[in-house]
């Protein structure tokens, strides 16, 4: 038996689990993997059990605990020095340090807005100007470390690394969400499409059940620097002191659009607290297992885009 246990959250809608596990997938680490389901009555007591921020993935190598996803790649790295998981030049390390951390801790309008589902049928979605702004950044990301650092190899930085990993989910997300994306761009996500491992990954999502939690409601796009009628409006006057202090979770629901909370943080790595469970029980949880029909298709699909 192995002695790395990975502990994640289900396939389908953990995005933060998918960048360790990949990782130790594409170096051919052996790993015990135990999957807890999100949405579940148990699933914040069961992330506890092994995770002290309550949250997946977690990483449990021998009487050593690690937990957030660029942690445990980091860690991998160094304990089983991982070939290519940061590149050696010190300019080209520096930037893949740079745009990993960027994307652990930013592109918060994309998440939103962009729900993380693992087998979404491709189909477009509009999106605010926030939202587009981050699709435009991380576009600018990927051509510029290809550009500048990934001309000897096929990846962000030549070798597959912790960059690569740590983008992998938003690769899927541009492929579900069927955002126009230029050569690049393009290109590198059919690449990480077809990454076997990627590949395995959708396969074992498309047989979970529940299915994939609803679609979250779209923004309306906004254009850059106006401003929408309510936001303005609520800027102009403070909010009550009652409402100001209390915490995000327990706000009333007018105060905040659908499913704000809802992005890959708060799915992947914050289970549902009593709070939202009880939300979701009063509006109706339409995350119900579908009655399979005879002849129905399989929800397992290539990802392999055609060439330009």
């Amino acid at each position: 038996m192995s002695s790395l246990t990975l502990f994640i959250g289900s396939k389908n809608l953990s995005s933060w689990s998918l960048r360790p596990w990949l990782l130790l997938k594409h170096h051919g680490l052996a790993f015990r993997e135990v999957l807890i389901d999100l949405y579940r009555p148990d699933t914040r007591s069961r992330i506890l059990e092994h995770s002290p921020s309550g949250r997946v993935p977690a990483l449990l190598h021998g009487s050593v605990r690690v937990w957030e996803s660029l942690a445990i790649c980091e860690y991998a790295a160094e304990t089983f020095a991982l070939p290519g998981a940061w590149p050696m030049d010190p300019a080209a390390r520096a930037f893949a340090r740079s745009i990993a951390s960027e994307m652990h801790g930013g592109f918060a309008d994309l998440r939103k807005e962009l729900n993380f589902n693992a087998t979404r049928d491709p189909a477009p979605l509009a999106v605010s100007a926030a939202a587009q702004a981050d699709i435009d950044r991380i576009c600018a990301i990927w051509c510029e470390a290809r550009s500048r650092f990934g001309w000897q190899g096929e990846w962000l930085f030549g070798a597959f690394g912790i960059a690569d990993a740590m983008f992998a989910p938003v690769a899927l997300r541009f492929t579900a969400y069927a955002v126009k994306l230029g050569r690049t761009e393009q290109e590198y996500v059919q690449r990480v499409l077809a990454h076997p491992a990627l590949q395995q990954w959708i396969e074992a999502a498309a047989m979970e059940t529940p299915p994939p939690r609803e679609e979250p409601v779209a923004a309306a796009p906004v254009k850059p620097g106006v401003a929408k009628p309510e936001v303005a409006a609520a800027a102009a006057a403070p909010p009550p002191a009652a409402i100001e202090q209390q915490p995000a979770e327990q706000k009333p629901a007018a105060a905040e659009p659908a499913k704000a909370a809802e992005d890959d943080i708060g799915d992947d790595e914050l289970p549902p607290t009593p709070v939202r469970s009880a939300t979701k029980a009063a509006a109706g949880d339409s995350r119900k297992p579908q009655e399979s029909k005879p002849g129905a298709p399989s929800r397992v699909r290539s990802v392999i885009l055609p060439s330009d």
